[in-house]
Order: structure tokens, then C-alpha cells, then sequence
């Protein structure tokens, strides 16, 4: 089944945008790219259905932080 994003509603891609979002934040964080207060700093920046659904889906992600961290590379062999 093929769905084209482009024709969803505005709220549903703006849905779309706030997980994206939430992911990066938390890939942030998780990688110590960020302090945990990027969340509530980006929160306080959006709607308030946004901020609620953000805050949602930063928790989906937090509950998963292992899938966030980049692995260790080896070093090159010469």
C-alpha cells in the first residue's frame, strides 16, 4: 500500500514533523550532543497539541535510547 505524504492533512504531516523532531532531540541527548533540556526548550516553542504530542513522542523515544547510540568504530587497519 503506497501512501503519497504530500496529500495527508496539514495536522497529519505537521504530526510527522513533530516525531522527526522529537527522534532528533532524543538522538541528541542520547549521544551527548545535547542537554535534556533541548526537550522542554523545544516544547515551549510549539502549540499547545503540538507541545503535547512532541512530548509524546519524546518519550516513545526514550523508552528505546539503545537504538539511539552510535556505535564505536574500529579503528582503520593499516
Amino acid at each position: 500500500m503506497d501512501i503519497n505524504l504530500a496529500n495527508l492533512p496539514a495536522d497529519e504531516k505537521q504530526k510527522i514533523e513533530l516525531d522527526k523532531q522529537a527522534a532528533y532531540a532524543v538522538w541528541k541527548v542520547v549521544n551527548n550532543k545535547a542537554e535534556s533540556s533541548l526537550f522542554e526548550q523545544e516544547a515551549h516553542a510549539l502549540g499547545e497539541w503540538q507541545r503535547d504530542f512532541y512530548l509524546e513522542c519524546v518519550e516513545k523515544y526514550r523508552a528505546q535510547p539503545d537504538a539511539f547510540i552510535i556505535p564505536e568504530q574500529d579503528p582503520p587497519v593499516s
